[in-house]
């Protein structure tokens, strides 16, 4: 992962010399480069602020990885790149490694999540999920083996699992609202780092159960069936939409998404400039990415905190590069 980093982190140092940009370094080595890696959740919309950003300063590259909210986190106390992308809040060691190591950051939100549970198209048994049997499901040690031991009236067929890795923010959000326990579940699992993966893995096994932020399962639609999640008796079974993770009906999968920016990283032009562009432009970023944008309120408390940093958060993308 670190030689691949390193690579394109050298091809962007090679691209910036031959423009006549040289200059100070941030934890990519180079003004003109900021270097993001975490979730692959809030990847997506990552991803969309850095192809945006793009044609509005092209002088500026963005790098862009997903290798869990967990591996982003590492990757930043290693000096490595600038900005996590956290599909769940820092760790309290985290916290404290950062500020050890004189790297503070500063948290942003962009965006809101429901965590999706998959099925395939041809499943049309299971109407619903409490979130009793999705632990039941899940934890550690589960004698839940075939549909029927869920239900007595589904297939006695086996359930092929499908889940994000250890590294992944998801999987951590997953289990601490799921089993009660973060880090907590089943061993006979097919885990993935690559949601994808995951999409194609439950999309091509009529028993495959799984689950990933909605902005794959959205993209996915036509290949999966969402099932709607119970959240204790007598509620009504509710879907992950854009409408219901706002609500916060989507109980308790809906969950927020991050970015953690490197304080000195925000001393530089060129990486002050691009999370000014993506904070001010979140509202169409976040749809772009698949996910629920923050409200004004949210967004205006974005660019507060930003202001606060130092410089004029409402300065122009391309000035401030």
């Amino acid at each position: 992962m670190r030689d691949q980093r390193r690579a394109r982190l050298a091809a962007a140092l090679v691209a910036t010399i031959v423009a006549g940009c040289g200059g100070g370094g941030g934890a990519s080595g180079t003004s003109s480069t900021v270097d993001i890696d975490g979730s692959s959740t809030v990847f997506q919309i990552s991803q969309a602020a850095r192809e945006a950003y793009s044609a509005v300063n092209p002088d500026v590259t963005v790098v862009v990885d997903n290798h869990g909210t967990g591996g982003g986190f590492s990757n930043y106390l290693n000096g490595e790149i600038d900005v996590v992308d956290a599909s769940r809040p820092a760790k309290p060691d985290e916290e404290a490694k950062a500020k050890a190591q004189g790297i503070p950051w500063t948290r942003f939100t962009v965006g809101f999540d429901g965590i999706t549970v998959v099925v395939h198209p041809e499943n049309t048994f299971v109407k619903s999920l409490t979130v009793a049997q999705l632990k039941a499901i899940w934890e550690p040690g589960s004698k839940v083996k075939t549909w029927k031991d869920i239900d007595p009236s589904w297939p006695d067929r086996n359930i092929v699992f499908y889940s994000p890795d250890g590294d992944s923010g998801t999987f951590e959000y997953f289990t601490e609202a799921i089993v009660g326990k973060p880090k907590q579940q089943r061993d006979d699992v097919q885990p993935s780092s690559d949601d994808n993966t995951l999409v194609n893995g439950v999309a091509g096994d009529p028993d495959g159960l799984g689950y990933f932020g909605y902005a794959y399962f959205e993209a996915n639609a036509s290949k999966l069936r969402a099932i709607p999640v119970q959240n204790g008796d007598g509620a009504q079974p509710v879907l992950p939409s854009a409408a219901t993770v706002l609500d916060k009906s989507y109980k308790p999968l809906s969950r927020p998404l991050y970015i953690y920016v490197k304080n000195a990283s925000l001393r530089r032009p060129a990486a002050r400039g691009f999370v000014s562009y993506y904070l001010e432009n979140l509202e169409e970023l976040a749809k772009k990415g698949g996910y629920v944008p923050p409200s004004p309120e949210e967004r205006d408390a974005n660019l507060k905190t930003l202001s606060g940093t130092g410089g004029d958060a409402a300065s122009s993308a391309k000035d401030a590069a």
